[in-house]
């Protein structure tokens, strides 16, 4: 049975730990609030003092995860300068490095927001949605200044298919990476920030 009481800092974290564990392990849907707080050392009616459902617990990892992605998204953008290639090459890096990073947060987080009740979902579906604007945002920018070609494919929303290819990419690799492999982590997010390139200029 999985157990954080030793995990430091307050309850609340204990508790966001232990949710993020299990449902990485079990899924939202496989986890009890009962199994929660006894991972923690509490009972059920002490975790409800701390978060008020399931769901809740489950909101709080998932914008957690959406806070961090924005954070790293934004300063890949700053560092990266006003050109479209070095911005939409670091922001692929930075996502997919992200990604390696975080396997289980991020996979709860892209898995799991789905059994959100309607309003949390859809709060989480704009922030998704902010950040497919970011990547479209630097692509059509590309497009305008003669940097990338989207009309090998073909479609009036080209540019929303590239952008879904190119996150779809970085989400992905979370599931195959092995740190024990022989690409590093860096070799890896570098790699996907070229491949970006290479899909963005057709």
């Amino acid at each position: 049975m999985l157990n954080v009481r030793s995990v430091t800092g307050d309850t609340r974290e204990r508790i966001h730990e232990a949710g993020l564990a299990l449902f990485h392990e079990r899924g939202y849907t496989g986890t009890t609030v009962r199994e929660l707080a006894e991972a923690c050392g509490l009972t059920a009616g002490s975790l409800y003092n701390h978060y008020a459902s399931k769901d809740d617990l489950l909101f709080a990892i998932v914008d957690r995860v959406h806070d961090r992605a924005d954070a790293v998204l934004a300063g890949a953008l700053r560092s990266a300068g006003a050109g479209p290639e070095a911005q939409l090459e670091a922001l692929a890096s930075a996502f997919t490095a992200f990604h390696i990073a975080r396997p289980q947060a991020t996979r709860v987080a892209n898995r799991d927001y789905i059994y959100l009740p309607p309003a949390q979902r859809e709060s989480v579906v704009r922030r998704r949605r902010r950040v497919r604007a970011l990547f479209a945002d630097v692509l059509r920018q590309g497009e305008r200044e003669g940097r990338f070609s989207f009309a090998v494919l073909g479609s009036e929303d080209a540019v929303e298919a590239a952008s879904m290819a190119i996150l779809n990419m970085a989400v992905w690799v979370a599931e195959w990476f092995d740190p024990s492999g022989p690409r590093t982590a860096q070799d890896t997010a570098a790699l996907h920030g070229r491949l970006a390139l290479r899909i963005a200029r057709g």
